[in-house]
């Protein structure tokens, strides 16, 4: 039981290190961009929270009402002059097949605002996104497949003459892959496109701390037409509460 302690306690210093180390290097990618097929439980909430070069985000999710899950968050984004400014997101998210071991979930996400988790812009609270998050358990949750697919309305789009446009519709899409190293340890993969910015990736892992409602990313990320030279580390954390809401049924 000691050994059991001891180790549990190095693997929450280490993490929370490491965390502070990748907090404190720029980031050029936000925490990871492909949603999964799952919601928090009912009546629980959690809060989002990651750092980037480009953008930070604080990002706190519930689920009050029975198979949806409402998020509101604050970001402070970088829009090309070296000062964030803050910008706005809310999001809504419901399941259509929920996800379980060795079996497929898919859902629905509505946003308005910029995407939190996709490339830093000019997008405001008046965009709007859709995508449909689509989740494939394989050998007892040991490698979990995840698919992206939606569409965004860039309200941000002006004519030549400087008059506003009718928005630019863009088509976006993105692929992740979760392999579970140890019970507390997920290496994790995702590829993802916004219409015709290029394609980013990242890679990392991610700590789980089951007994304190606490996860830890931490990945590394780019452009892919820029290789290494643009790649820098990301780092982010998630706090999962216990039920808040009454909330009947299960999802």
């Amino acid at each position: 039981m000691r050994k059991v302690l001891l180790s549990r306690i190095s693997l929450v210093f280490s993490a929370f290190a490491a965390l502070a180390f990748c907090v404190a290097l720029p980031a050029t990618a936000q925490q990871y961009v492909v949603d999964d097929a799952a919601i928090v439980d009912p009546g629980a909430c959690h809060l989002e929270a990651w750092h980037g070069r480009h953008a930070s985000w604080i990002l706190p999710a519930c689920q009050p009402i029975s198979n949806w899950e409402f998020a509101a968050g604050v970001g402070f984004v970088d829009e090309g002059d070296g000062a964030r400014e803050p910008t706005y997101a809310l999001e809504a998210k419901t399941l259509l097949r929920s996800l379980s071991p060795n079996d497929w979930g898919i859902g629905i996400v509505l946003g308005l605002g910029p995407n939190p988790s996709a490339v830093p812009g000019e997008r405001r609270l008046g965009d709007v996104y859709a995508f449909l998050p689509a989740s494939l358990s394989l050998s007892d949750d040991l490698v979990v497949l995840h698919g992206n697919a939606g569409w965004q309305w860039d309200r941000a789009d002006r004519q030549e003459d400087g008059g506003p446009g009718e928005g630019d519709h863009e088509v976006t899409w993105g692929v992740r892959a979760d392999l579970g190293l140890f019970p507390d340890l997920t290496a994790i993969g995702e590829l993802s496109e916004e219409g015709s910015a290029r394609p980013e990736y990242q890679s990392g892992v991610r700590i789980h701390l089951p007994d304190a409602g606490i996860e830890i990313d931490l990945s590394w990320g780019g452009h892919l037409e820029e290789g290494e030279r643009g790649a820098r580390f990301t780092a982010g954390v998630q706090f999962v509460s216990g039920r808040i809401f009454g909330v009947g049924g299960e999802t």
